[in-house]
C-alpha cells in the first residue's frame, strides 16, 4: 500500500496479505473507509475522496452537474458527487456518496485538476435535475464567459454539445448577461432587458467588436476614460469604428461610464427612439428627436 495512494480496492488489499476479515474488522474500527462497493481509503470520506473512488473503479468517468460547477468556482466537491460514465455498469455503491448517469457524451476538460464536462453540458444536467439554484448557476456561467473570449468559448461549448435539451439551456443562456467585460455593461444590459430590448453581448459587426448589440435596434460601446480617452490608438479606432456600422446601416450609440451610471433613462429612452423608428421604416435611414444637447441635460455635466 504506497503512501500517496488515497484509495484501493479490496482485490489490491487483499493481494497486499489485507484478509477479507481483517478489512471488515479495521472498517469497524475506523481505521479504514469503505468508500464504494469494494473501494477503501485510509482518509475519511469526503468528495474528493469519492472522486480518487471512482476514478479507481471508472478511469474515463468525469465530473458532471452540480460537482462540475463546484470545480469552476473554486469550491470544494460535495456529496453525492454527480458524475457520468460511459458503461452500462454504472456504479455499485451508495446515492449518498455518488449519482452516476450513464451517456456517450463524454467530451471532458481538465479544470483546477478535475476532468470535467464543459460548463454549459453541466449547465444542462443542473437545470434538469434542479441541484443548483438558478441564480448561483448563473453567476459561474456570467463569470465563466465572460469577455469576448469567453463569448468564443461559449459558442465552441454550445457546438460540441449534444443533448435534446437546448431549448432550456437556450433559454437559460439568453438570461444570462455573459461576455461582457465590466459592471457597467452589465448594468446597462439588466435596464436594457427590464426595457423589453434584446441583447447579445461582444459582438464582431464588419470587423470590430462592440460590447452590446441591441437585437434589430443599434449597436452600442461603452467607453471608459481609461481605455478610450487616454489611448490615442483607440481614439483613432474608435472613430472608424462608427463610421463603419453607419454606413453598413447600423445605427452606432457611444455612451460613457458617467452616462450609464447618471444618464441611464436618457439612454434607455434614446434606444426606444430608434426602435420606434425602425419599426415603422424598416429600410430607411434613422432620424429621431433624440435627447437634445448633452451639455443641457446631463447630471455628469450640469450638476455642481
Amino acid at each position: 500500500m504506497g503512501k500517496k495512494r488515497r484509495v484501493w480496492t479490496a482485490k489490491e488489499l487483499i493481494e497486499n496479505n489485507f484478509s477479507r476479515r481483517k478489512i471488515s474488522k479495521m472498517v469497524q474500527e475506523g481505521k479504514i473507509f469503505r468508500i464504494l462497493h469494494g473501494v477503501y481509503s485510509l482518509d475519511p470520506l469526503s468528495g474528493e475522496v469519492a472522486w480518487a473512488a471512482v476514478k479507481l473503479i471508472r478511469p474515463h468517468a468525469v465530473l458532471d452537474g452540480k460537482s462540475a460547477v463546484e470545480v469552476y468556482q473554486g469550491k470544494p466537491l460535495s456529496l453525492p458527487l454527480r458524475v457520468r460514465v460511459n458503461t452500462s455498469n454504472v456504479l455499485r455503491g451508495s446515492r449518498k456518496v455518488v449519482v452516476a448517469g450513464r451517456s456517450q457524451r463524454m467530451r471532458s476538460t481538465i479544470e483546477r485538476g478535475f476532468r470535467v464536462v464543459s460548463l454549459v453540458d453541466a449547465a444542462a444536467t443542473c437545470l434538469d435535475d434542479g441541484n443548483v439554484d438558478r441564480s448561483e448557476l448563473r453567476k459561474v456561467v456570467e463569470m465563466k464567459y465572460k469577455s469576448g473570449h469567453g463569448v468564443k468559448q461559449l459558442e465552441w461549448d454550445l457546438k460540441r454539445l449534444k443533448t435534446r435539451k437546448r431549448g432550456r439551456l437556450q433559454e437559460f443562456l439568453d438570461d444570462c448577461i455573459y461576455g461582457s467585460d465590466s459592471g457597467l455593461e452589465r448594468k446597462l444590459i439588466h435596464e436594457l432587458r427590464n426595457a423589453g430590448f434584446k441583447t447579445r453581448q461582444n459582438v464582431t459587426i464588419d470587423g470590430y467588436r462592440w460590447d452590446i448589440q441591441v437585437v434589430g435596434v443599434a449597436l452600442i460601446d461603452v467607453d471608459s476614460r481609461k481605455y478610450h480617452q487616454a489611448n490615442y490608438r483607440n481614439f483613432i479606432i474608435d472613430r472608424w469604428k462608427s463610421n463603419e456600422a453607419l454606413v453598413q446601416g447600423h445605427v452606432p450609440l457611444r455612451f460613457t461610464d458617467d452616462c450609464v451610471n447618471y444618464a441611464e433613462k436618457d439612454i434607455i429612452k434614446l434606444v426606444r427612439q430608434v426602435a420606434e423608428f425602425r419599426k415603422k421604416h424598416p429600410r430607411s435611414r434613422v432620424k429621431t428627436p433624440g435627447v437634445g444637447p448633452v451639455f443641457r441635460w446631463h447630471n455628469a455635466l450640469v450638476l455642481p
